[in-house]
């Protein structure tokens, strides 16, 4: 007889996300964080400016 291993159960459900909207999201934290750091400098410029 030509029995076969029984299949490893799946330790973890599938949460696979499409490359097309994995690469959406990267893209996309990618503007946010730009979006933040140019707000960071730009308030700190203005604190440092009013600053005796």
């Amino acid at each position: 007889m030509n029995e076969q291993k029984p299949r490893k159960q799946q330790q973890y459900a599938d949460s696979s996300i499409s490359d097309k909207a994995f690469k959406r999201a990267i893209i996309w934290f990618g503007i946010y964080c730009t979006l933040f750091c140019i707000g960071v400098a730009f308030v700190v410029n203005l604190d440092n400016a009013y600053m005796p």
